[in-house]
């Protein structure tokens, strides 16, 4: 038999004697709690991947692009320009427009502070994944024209599509001291992108009817939205920018450095996560580590004979690291399991939450003669702006977590096994 066969047996024997002698119960807490924290991370990760990357998508669809080209020029944008660009075998799409800061009031005397953006009548053609990201189907603008409102903003106004508005810009400048500008436009229809920053505070208006506000005669600062096929690509396309189209790096912007605030905070946010819930698996590890060490106490005349007949000390550490890999490995799987399809399934596992709490106050209620059922929500919309929990399981993640479990388990049966090389055969058989 081959080195690495008498060690899988022996290992295998030493773990089923274990079983059979009663002793398995320290083995199978430890695979739980690698169940336990397997599951946790995925499903916790899956959801905060959700949200995340939610988040992402839409500042990124709507807001920031992948890159930014600032151009500032009277008469409107330059097509020339952005035909161009849209023509580089590396973009996707790119839509020029403009955006200020103004106050949106009612007739009612509502009032607030919003971001107008004034974007081409075709711009759903040009940037065909920015109507999905606004939940919008057809054009962004009516055949009539108009405003368009975010949901959460036209709620908050108290207005619907059909009603009038008046937008109101006050600028500042050295040779014009302070001006205002207003211009009453007619509410086409509103849109919900999911990200609450955008329903409640953002505005689209067509080029052709923003003349009040971006007035053709005078210099706008316009930018160019540019989407890349490869949004990883930023770095490069930037370069690219100032070689081939002589756009200097100090007009250019990546979605990275124009969201750095933001994305470093929400990675940081997920490794301190990782970090709290990865405490799990420390904990697990120590836990195999002492039944480790029970184990080889409890097997040190048989591992005095195997000495004894020429099997060296790393042989029968890796028998013992063979033990944790089948703890390890075991827990991983069925924590893999469970929180895939606890991941994949999360808003019907709330949802029976959800049933299981109202049924019981409300027979609490019913109990104590008062009237009613239970409306209890674990995101409720009156806290939370969502409409469901998005999940994403990355494969990357998941099978770094899976890794990491099995890791720490064999880790721990080494640690406890390297005793094993201090240990003398003919003194432990002398006393046995």
């Amino acid at each position: 038999m081959s080195r690495g066969g008498w060690i899988s047996f022996v290992s295998r024997r030493w773990f089923a004697s274990r079983r059979e002698s009663g002793g398995s119960a320290s083995s199978f807490l430890a695979a739980s709690g690698i169940a336990i924290g397997v599951a946790a991370l995925i499903v916790v990760l899956g959801v905060m991947n959700g949200f995340q990357l939610g988040f992402i998508d839409s500042i990124l669809e709507i807001a920031s692009f992948h890159v930014r080209v600032d151009n500032e020029r009277t008469g409107g944008p330059d097509l020339g320009l952005v035909n161009r660009l849209a023509a580089d075998p590396s973009v996707r799409s790119v839509l020029p427009f403009a955006e200020t800061r103004c106050l949106v009031e009612t007739a009612d005397g509502r009032a607030q502070a919003i971001t107008l953006r004034a974007l081409p009548s075709d711009a759903g053609r040009r940037d065909p994944a920015l109507l999905p990201a606004l939940g919008i189907e057809g054009p962004l603008f009516p055949s009539q024209g108009g405003l368009v409102l975010g949901s959460e903003l036209a709620r908050s106004l108290n207005v619907t599509p059909g009603q009038t508005v008046d937008l109101v810009v006050i600028s500042a400048s050295l040779s014009e001291g302070v001006e205002a500008r207003s211009m009453r436009m007619t509410v086409a229809r509103t849109f919900r992108s999911g990200y609450y920053e955008y329903d409640a505070g953002l505005a689209f208006v067509s080029f052709g009817e923003a003349g009040a506000i971006f007035p053709a005669d005078r210099a706008v600062d316009y930018i160019y939205g540019i989407k890349l096929k490869d949004r990883y690509a930023d770095a490069a396309f930037v370069s690219k920018l100032g070689s081939e189209y002589g756009i200097g790096k100090e007009s250019a912007e990546s979605w990275r450095d124009y969201n750095r605030a933001f994305f470093g905070a929400l990675r940081t946010e997920k490794s301190m996560m990782m970090l709290l819930i990865g405490l799990i698996f420390l904990v697990v590890g120590v836990n195999i580590y002492h039944a480790m060490r029970r184990s080889v106490a409890e097997r040190l005349e048989d591992i005095a004979v195997l000495q004894a007949v020429g099997a060296d000390s790393r042989s029968i550490r890796r028998a013992f690291m063979l033990d944790g890999l089948a703890i390890g490995a075991g827990g991983a799987i069925v924590g893999l399991i469970v929180g895939l399809l606890i991941a994949v399934n999360v808003n019907e596992v709330f949802a029976v939450a959800e049933s299981i709490v109202n049924g019981v106050s409300g027979l609490l209620a019913r109990m104590a003669g008062a009237p009613g059922a239970g409306d209890f929500r674990v995101f409720s919309p009156q806290y939370f702006y969502l409409m469901e929990v998005p999940v994403r399981v990355l494969f990357p993640e998941t099978l770094f977590i899976v890794a990491a479990a099995v890791a720490s388990a064999m880790v721990s049966a080494g640690a406890a096994a390297s005793s094993v090389s201090r240990l003398e055969p003919a003194a432990v058989l002398r006393y046995e």
